[in-house]
């Protein structure tokens, strides 16, 4: 894993992702705007107002008077509890025909100390608001009257609850929305950081040159747009690091780590030097340069190596790049390719390559997965390995290196692709 990370590497890599983490963004705002329609349910609330008397006799007298409105003040004050209890719940849920947990709570109070008691029913259901508050209202009046007899109290509705309008869920979704939207936001950026800080792969290939001492030659852009200047910063960064040498293997680190491509495009732009340049794929399990540089060769490697026919009449001319030459093989059977490249013959075949072009480029499969670049390095020396932004182990570009400097082959350099 890189110890180093720059804010410049993390902004790549959101560059690179852009569309997944808009995605997942536009995801969380979407499910945040959705999520009112499924969960938020609206509180609706019915207000009813009555009025409690309390008979007096005509005959008691003016002290007996200022009793009785005490006792109707105590009596109009104990409808508060009665109003929040599950019992009056029930019982309205039951006569106004609803379910209970449609009923939120039932709350009562006293008007500036006067015999009125406002009832406020809170529920979410919005057509029966108004019921349910006058329903409640007339069981707490009729509590009352049964629960104190003596003297008598008289209730009755001054102002009916009116009805509830509903609610549009438009407010609610928009800011659940703006919520998720943030949430998303937070969340890609969280991820994107823990990507960079945790990632095990080579990222950064000023820190790798660094940190192997070896050299970065060029960074291949994942566009073609700027590829053509890259490959030939690759040309002069390899003539540079390779002295005299004419003779170059260029490998992949991993599977799919562009190495075929790199090799074919270095060929190319050596050859537009006005050199002559031989392109020699070397992957004898899977040979892939001939179908993607559109070429059938009648006569191969392989023939060459067994003296069917000499180099010059097996290289094929590669009719879009004057000066550049290729020799492909095909897939061997019952060997391995790097018992064959360790042959007398093949390094005849080098020797040859050497006298006859002015450079030659080879081609290896993965380093990691088969041993045919390091059968190769110690004909060819100058090797280069290409390595896949953001998906070749840092270890397995280590290992490769030492590797292929045990094996004979001067490590000249690195190439990253796909930035």
């Amino acid at each position: 894993m890189e110890l180093f990370v720059s804010f410049s590497e993390i902004m790549h890599y959101y560059r690179r992702n852009w569309i997944r983490f808009f995605l997942v963004i536009l995801a969380f705002a979407v499910a945040g705007g959705l999520l009112p329609m499924k969960f938020a349910h609206h509180v609706y609330q019915g207000t009813t107002v009555f009025t409690v008397t309390c008979g007096v006799p005509d005959d008691v007298d003016s002290d007996y008077h200022l009793q009785y409105t005490n006792i109707l003040y105590s009596r109009v004050q104990s409808a508060i509890p009665l109003a929040s209890g599950e019992d009056l719940l029930r019982r309205t849920a039951e006569k106004a025909g609803v379910n209970p947990s449609e009923i939120t709570d039932i709350t009562a109070k006293m008007e500036n100390s006067a015999p009125v008691v406002k009832l406020t029913a809170s529920t979410t259901n919005v057509s029966k608001a108004a019921l349910i508050s006058d329903t409640a209202a007339e069981l707490l009046m009729q509590q009352l009257v049964q629960q104190f007899p003596d003297p008598v109290l008289t209730a009755s509705i001054s102002d009916h609850a009116a009805e509830a309008q509903p609610r549009s869920n438009k407010s609610s979704m928009l800011k659940a929305g703006i919520l998720g939207l943030i949430l998303g936001v937070i969340v890609s950026a969280c991820f994107g950081i823990l990507a960079v800080l945790l990632d095990k792969t080579v990222r950064n290939s000023r820190f790798v040159q660094e940190a192997l001492k070896v050299r970065l030659l060029a960074e291949i852009p994942h566009s073609n747009r700027d590829r053509g200047h890259a490959i030939r910063t690759l040309r002069s960064a390899a003539l540079n690091a390779a002295g005299d040498s004419r003779c170059f293997l260029v490998s992949s680190v991993c599977e799919h780590n562009g190495g075929d491509r790199v090799a074919s495009d270095f060929a190319s732009v050596l050859a537009l030097t006005g050199k002559s340049v031989l392109l020699v794929d070397g992957d004898l399990r899977s040979p892939k340069l001939a179908s993607q540089m559109k070429i059938k060769p009648e006569k191969t490697l392989n023939g060459v190596l067994e003296g069917e026919y000499q180099l010059t009449e097996a290289a094929v001319s590669v009719q879009k790049v004057s000066g550049l030459s290729f020799l492909s093989g095909v897939p061997v059977q019952g060997a391995n390719p790097a018992d064959l490249f360790a042959t007398e013959a093949f390094s005849e075949f080098v020797r040859a390559a050497k006298d006859t072009y002015d450079y030659v480029v080879f081609y290896a499969p993965s380093e990691m997965r088969f041993p045919d670049a390091e059968s190769l390095s110690s004909h060819v020396h100058s090797v280069i390995l290409t390595v896949k932004y953001g998906s070749t182990p840092f270890n397995s570009l280590k290992e490769s290196c030492s590797r292929l400097s045990d094996a004979g082959g001067d490590m000249i350099g690195f190439v990253t692709t796909n930035i």
